[in-house]
């Protein structure tokens, strides 16, 4: 039987491309986001039957819950999800930025996160199933003008060594894609003006590479990382993660 992989975010992007990788490698996928684009109906038009669209906003607590048990109730064996919906505005100093614009932040990045994995966990733990959470190298360092993301992207990757050690039956990993040619990168130039150090934007973009290769190392990881992989924090161009 072929394996099943639940994705979020899959509309565009690294969640679109790493759900065209993981069908080409023979795997069923259910992708859920909160708009269903061209090029998301494009991929099931290629892939009939093994490609399920859930139209559904995963991201608050108010909607999530009934729409990620509706696409979890798809899956007969759920083998792997990848978490990788996320949101990265507002911009802003720690002095001036909104409060509700970092409880926004983290309301998707990082609560959502615990709660879609609460409504999973029975399944995964029935099949030693995998999660992949997609952090980010924003993560690691302190960077002026995105520190609500960044914060956010740190506590995901902490909660991936914390899952590690209570579910000892699934194997999780958190994932940092790099820097990658997405909606993502052009709101950095464009609302990111004012708030990010402009040192770091130019490097940033004219280091982009394209989403299908974080894709294929997502695919790598849902379908091929072994059990001692857990709790591990890789980048897409680790060997641990090319060599799968």
């Amino acid at each position: 039987m072929s394996p099943t992989v639940l994705i979020t975010g899959a509309s565009k992007g690294i969640g679109l491309a790493a759900a065209e990788s993981i069908l080409a490698d023979g795997a069923e996928v259910i992708a859920l986001q909160r708009t269903v684009t061209p090029a998301l109906e494009a991929l099931s038009a290629k892939y009939p039957g093994t490609l399920k669209i859930v139209k559904g906003d995963h991201r608050t607590f108010s909607s999530s819950a009934k729409d990620v048990s509706s696409a979890i109730a798809l899956a007969d064996t759920l083998d792997g999800v990848v978490l990788n919906a996320a949101l990265n505005l507002p911009y802003g100093a720690i002095a001036t930025i909104p409060l509700d614009g970092y409880r926004g932040i983290f309301e998707v990045n990082l609560f959502s996160v615990v709660q879609f994995l609460q409504l999973a966990l029975p399944k995964l733990r029935k099949v030693k199933g995998k999660v992949i959470l997609v952090s980010s190298a924003a993560g690691e360092y302190g960077m002026k003008g995105i520190g609500a993301y960044a914060a956010s992207k740190a506590a995901l990757t902490q909660l991936n060594r914390t899952l590690a050690v209570e579910e000892s039956d699934i194997t999780t990993i958190a994932f940092n894609p790099g820097a990658v040619r997405t909606e993502f990168a052009a709101s950095v130039e464009r609302e990111g003006k004012g708030h990010v150090d402009p040192a770091l934007v130019d490097p940033f973009i004219s280091s982009l590479i394209e989403p299908d290769i974080p894709g294929r190392g997502i695919r790598n990881l849902v379908l091929h990382a072994e059990v001692d992989y857990t709790g591990k924090y890789l980048s897409y161009d680790d060997p641990l993660v090319t060599s799968l």
